[in-house]
């Protein structure tokens, strides 16, 4: 009897046509994954610039209107008092604004009204009495009538005012702590006369600018704070006011930077927190926003798959302990383990690969070699 043979089937060809088709899917898939991560972090960077410029237009239109209606409260005691020419670099200033204030066209026209009132009635030309004309034997000569006399230029411009009276008001108003008073006067007496008593006015207009702006910063008004102190910094040295415009420029950086730039955000407030040692500034806690800080930033690192770089920011975020705080550290705990899961499973596979192929160390291709990075903001 012939024995029947047997077909041996070789089932590594299906296995390997498989697992290529496995892998092609896969990679495939995270090209996708990718592509949306990418997509999601540009609209969340357009988003947020968005915002911050919005946020920046909105603190200038308060700011102005805020300056607006302080020069429109003033200038009826302007008018009332005789400063007009104080007045009308109120006016003036009121009228070069981008959005016209609604007071100016009411205090546009009493202001015509008061200097009307307040010029000096035209002088009459003289009269002159009739000559009666000498008859002559060619003609009738008329004699020429007398022009009237020119009126004398009135000079110095500081002449029209009492500077010695500004002086006092601006004085009086430093004594009493009106400081943006006592702004307004002395700018007004520099713009009329910038020689007059120049040694006593300049000291005097640099220490309201640095009061007034000292309790713009105490006060949480960083921006107009801040323009007080360059205004300041033209005339002296403002002392004290470089350390407080330094932290609210860092501070407001790091507001502005919190969505569309998160890994700056944590620099600037882990300088406030960590190098200046400030707990609390203007809105609360700053843990509480450099805690945010970190969340928004681990957020980006994840979308973008750096999931070990993402868990040490989680960790940091959690690290911190805030009295008040707008995290949810329930999520920011769960956000936390996923990342921790997800950059073992990126180490496991780096370490076995699945075709049994000799290991890639990170040296051997380039990159960096897989280590969890201390967070933004710390050493060591």
């Amino acid at each position: 009897m012939k024995s029947q043979s047997v077909a041996i089937v070789n089932h590594a060809k299906g296995r390997r046509k498989r697992r290529g088709l496995t892998c092609l899917f896969w990679g495939f898939s995270a090209f996708a994954c990718m592509l949306i991560a990418g997509l999601i972090v540009i609209g969340a960077v357009y988003a947020g610039w968005h915002a911050g410029l919005a946020t920046a237009r909105a603190e200038s239109t308060v700011t102005v209107e805020a300056f607006a209606r302080q020069q429109c409260d003033r200038l009826p005691a302007d008018l009332l008092g005789g400063s007009l020419r104080l007045a009308q670099s109120r006016l003036e200033h009121l009228a070069n604004l981008q959005q016209t204030p609604a007071c100016l066209p009411q205090m546009a026209a009493t202001a015509t009204a008061v200097f009307l009132l307040s010029a000096p009635s035209p002088t009459p030309p003289p009269t002159h009495t009739p000559t009666p004309p000498l008859p002559t034997v060619a003609s009738t000569v008329v004699p020429p009538t007398s022009a009237p006399e020119a009126i004398a230029p009135s000079g110095d411009i500081a002449a029209d005012y009492d500077l010695d009276a500004l002086l006092g008001e601006a004085r009086g108003a430093m004594s009493l702590g009106d400081y943006p008073a006592a702004i307004d006067t002395l700018d007004a007496i520099i713009s009329i006369d910038e020689d007059y008593q120049r040694e006593l006015v300049r000291p005097l207009f640099l220490e309201a600018l640095t009061a007034q702006a000292l309790a713009l910063y105490r006060s949480g008004r960083l921006s107009e704070a801040i323009i007080l102190t360059d205004r300041a910094e033209e005339h002296g040295s403002i002392e004290d006011l470089y350390h407080e415009r330094h932290i609210a420029l860092l501070y407001l950086d790091g507001q502005r930077y919190k969505t569309a730039n998160p890994a700056e955000a944590v620099r600037k407030f882990s300088s406030l927190y960590y190098d200046f040692g400030l707990r609390d500034y203007v809105n609360g806690p700053i843990a509480g926003e450099l805690q945010e800080a970190y969340r928004n930033y681990a957020l980006a690192l994840a979308l973008q798959g750096d999931h070990c770089p993402a868990q040490a920011q989680f960790e940091a975020a959690l690290d911190l302990k805030p009295a008040i705080g707008r995290v949810n550290l329930a999520d920011l705990a769960a956000r936390r383990d996923q990342s921790a899961l997800a950059c073992q499973a990126q180490q496991a596979e780096a370490v076995i690969p699945e075709d049994g192929a000799p290991t890639a160390t990170p040296e051997s291709i380039g990159a960096r070699p897989a280590a969890t990075p201390a967070p933004v903001g710390h050493t060591g």
